[in-house]
């Protein structure tokens, strides 16, 4: 939805009118403008050259007029030709302060007070009424041969608004249909969404557009019914045959997928997360000491990569101050880069770490170019899947620091952690540093950052946590739980504050096991484990006896198990692991 002077001046004459309207007198400027509103789902057509505004189109109207005779807004008559009233970053800065109890701060206010949707530090009545007309309001989906085109040109984002193609109106409709967004509060940073991304995409890979051949909504349709393996109809068959969707034989084109994609996002709504991931310098030199430590064992057998080996293999100046090596090997195993083992040498057991796929993948890349790479530079990329989000511009540029974002698009460095961050398995540690400022967080609504008083080791957890998916940072700096960042906090409310890391991989492994062989006794709502089968549980965590032992030692202390069942807590975390584990729609790469 975008709304500038044009589109306020005809909104504000067809509410004022009140009724159906012809367009067989306008001029041509005035039908771009309507077609935009069309797009937004705000007027609809009628009859031949005849529209009406849609229910959101009314409401909307109704509350430009009132903010006009409540003498908040100027007639928009009088408003600069460049003025945006709404656009994609005014709703986004109207959804995070009502995330952050409807207060506003810093640049945010005074771009939010100018259009009325500010007063004072809090959002207006009219911000509560324009989020709900966005949210009831359904866009069209229409690209025409000059859309198409101008897609083509363009390259997905994140990248500096300035570097947009010159073209007409065609950035209008592509923000009337919810296919772009801009940054906060002052639109410097664009990208695709993940509707766009995916039409773009198939755009590229063939995709037929002109005059006569639109893409619009029965061609999502008519896609998905074919992708769903329903018999299409002969007219429905030549209109794909034409856009170059399927062959003679009626086989889909590769480049379909992305419009079936496309048609989930459209119908049945929008990405909501944003995951993010983070690997540090030293962690992903650790990766390197692992695989040469088993390089080492082909030919001396008493070389492995346990715990105290590779420690003793750090022979570099250890950075990461929150993590110490033996955490920062639970924390690669969190993240799904590394998986430990029962290792045996002689009559020894002990535990050993392997690189799984994702942390090969994490290794070759590292190699190339050993760098951190943050939360914050990862979900610069993942964001832009949503439906109206952009990274801001501090957010972007951390991203190109940390080469995953060059000439406007993902690198392949970006393709591969924003894919991490949704694939990789998630069993993740958490230090007491990090319970410690989880509990900050409200269970439900936001917090502003600087209002959380934090340390400078606090800080740097929050973005650990964030990492981890269980807080979400927003681009004006408030902070909210994720629903498995919520379960996380019910699972750590009676941990004791001199525990060092109540939640480990192997913990949440000892727990996913206890819940796979015991039985649920409902009236307790607890999980029992009968005696017998705890050897089963330990056989299946894999490990040396001794730290079967020392995790069995740590759930309990954790107050996840008792003697023989798991408790409240330890039901929670299971819980806030399977909400890491959920996905949404699988994403189809679109380079």
């Amino acid at each position: 939805m975008v709304i500038t002077k044009r589109h306020a001046v005809v909104l504000k004459r067809l509410y004022e009118k009140g009724e159906e309207f012809s367009v067989s007198d306008w001029e041509a400027f005035d039908r771009e403008t309507l077609w935009h509103l069309e797009l937004a789902g705000l007027v609809k057509p009628v009859g031949v050259e005849m529209y009406d505004l849609t229910f959101s189109g009314n409401i909307l109207g109704e509350l430009l007029t009132n903010m006009i005779k409540e003498g908040v807004l100027k007639d928009p008559e009088e408003w600069d030709d460049s003025f945006r009233w709404i656009g994609s970053e005014v709703i986004s800065m109207i959804r995070y302060s009502k995330l952050a109890q409807s207060r506003v701060r810093g640049e945010v206010t005074k771009a939010l007070e100018e259009r009325g949707f500010a007063k004072e530090g809090n959002l207006t009545p009219y911000a509560y009424t324009l989020d709900e007309i966005y949210h009831a309001s359904h866009p069209r989906l229409v690209v025409n041969s000059k859309v198409a085109e101008y897609l083509r040109k363009m390259v997905e984002g994140p990248g500096e608004s300035s570097t947009l193609p010159v073209g007409g109106d065609e950035l209008l409709q592509l923000e009337a249909m919810r296919m772009i967004a801009f940054s906060v509060p002052r639109s410097d940073v664009y990208a695709l969404t993940g509707l766009g991304q995916q039409i773009r995409a198939a755009l590229r890979k063939g995709l037929v557009v002109t005059d006569e051949l639109i893409l619009d909504e029965l061609i999502l349709d008519t896609v998905a019914k074919a992708y769903e393996g329903n018999q299409l109809s002969d007219f429905e068959r030549n209109a794909l045959l034409e856009r170059g969707l399927i062959d003679w034989t009626g086989e889909l084109h590769p480049l379909a997928e992305h419009l079936y994609l496309a048609w989930k996002i459209y119908k049945k709504g929008p990405y909501l997360m944003t995951p993010a991931f983070q690997i540090s310098e030293d962690e992903a030199r650790l990766l390197e000491v692992i695989v040469k430590l088993w390089k080492r064992h082909e030919k001396e057998d008493d070389v492995f990569p346990e715990p105290k080996q590779i420690e003793k293999a750090v022979d570099w100046e250890w950075k990461r101050k929150d993590l110490t090596v033996k955490l920062a090997l639970y924390n690669l195993e969190g993240f799904g880069l590394l998986k430990s083992r029962e290792h045996r040498h002689g009559a020894r057991r002990t535990l050993v770490y392997e690189l799984t796929s994702y942390g090969e993948e994490v290794l070759e890349d590292q190699r190339k170019n050993l760098r951190s790479v943050t939360a914050v530079g990862v979900k610069s990329i993942t964001m832009t899947k949503k439906e109206f989000a952009a990274p801001n511009v501090e957010w972007y540029e951390q991203a190109r620091k940390e080469g995953l974002v060059s000439d406007a698009a993902p690198t392949s460095s970006g393709r591969l952690y924003a894919r991490l961050s949704v694939e990789a398995e998630r069993r993740p540690l958490i230090t007491n540093t990090e319970m410690k400022v989880l509990r900050k967080v409200p269970y439900k609504a936001g917090v502003f950052i600087e209002d959380m008083n934090l340390s400078e080791e606090e800080r740097i957890a929050l973005d650990s946590l964030e990492a981890k998916n269980l807080v979400e940072i927003l681009p004006t700096d408030v902070v909210r739980l994720t629903e498995a960042g919520q379960l996380m906090k019910r699972a750590l409310s009676a941990v004791s504050d001199d525990v060092e890391a109540p939640v480990t991989p192997l913990v949440i492994r000892l727990l996913q096991a206890i819940r796979t062989h015991g039985g649920l006794q409902m009236k307790e709502k607890r999980i029992r484990i009968n005696p017998e089968s705890w050897k089963v549980v330990e056989k299946e965590l894999g490990v040396d006896p001794e730290t079967f032992d020392d995790t069995v030692n740590l759930a309990r202390i954790s107050k996840f198990i008792t003697e023989n069942a798991l408790t409240e807590a330890g039901v929670a975390l299971l819980q806030a692991v399977d909400e890491l584990a959920r996905k949404e729609y699988p994403w189809v790469e679109v380079r």
